[in-house]
Formats: structure tokens, C-alpha cells, sequence
């Protein structure tokens, strides 16, 4: 780690995200994370960050966590619809965000 997954959609980069050891200096005890998801705006509303979320947790069950964190200002609902869960409040230099966890299944995710 850090692994970066893109999708690419008619030869083109569509979308980004990555999975590190930290992401979010207020807690350190926590890892690894899920950050820096990104769809350009011209490929969203197709799926993409719901595919790279699911494609994501694969890789991080093939590598042996068990479980991802996450902190996010505005896009809670897109992770709960994956199967996230809001655990806590924390302060960014953006307001105030959602720390979010999911626990990864012990078989491989389809």
C-alpha cells in the first residue's frame, strides 16, 4: 500500500481511488483506509465509483484486512448504499465529516 485502482472507460481514465495505510491524522489507530475517490464529472451517474468501491474491497480482502475506514463531508449515502456505516463525527479542514467503516466478509466479495 498505497494502491490506486482507475477505471477507464473507452480508452479514457473515468475515475480514481485508493487504498493506504492512513488517510486521517486524527485517528492513527485506525487502518487501512479507503480515500481519494473521484469520478470526472462526465462519467458520473453510470456506476463507476460503486464499481471501484466494490473493486477496492476486493483487493483489500485478497491483501488480508479485514475491515476499511473512511472519512467523508458529503458522500455518506453513496458509501452506505455499498454497505458502509457511519461510526463517528470528526472535524476536517473542510467541516465536520463522517468516519465510516465496513467490515470486509471473509469470502471473497462477488
Amino acid at each position: 500500500m498505497p494502491l490506486t485502482l482507475i477505471a477507464i472507460e473507452n480508452a479514457v481514465p473515468a475515475g480514481m481511488i485508493t487504498l493506504a495505510d492512513r488517510d486521517f491524522d486524527g485517528k492513527s489507530n485506525l487502518s487501512p483506509w479507503l480515500k481519494s475517490l473521484y469520478v470526472h464529472p462526465f462519467h458520473r451517474n453510470k456506476g463507476i465509483a460503486a464499481l471501484l468501491i466494490n473493486r477496492l474491497e476486493q483487493e483489500a480482502l485478497r491483501l488480508g484486512c479485514k475491515s476499511l475506514y473512511l472519512v467523508t463531508e458529503d458522500a455518506r449515502v453513496l458509501y452506505e448504499n455499498s454497505g458502509w456505516q457511519a461510526i463517528d463525527y470528526v472535524q476536517t479542514s473542510f467541516g465536520l465529516a463522517d468516519l465510516m467503516t465496513k467490515v470486509l466478509p471473509e469470502t471473497p466479495l462477488a
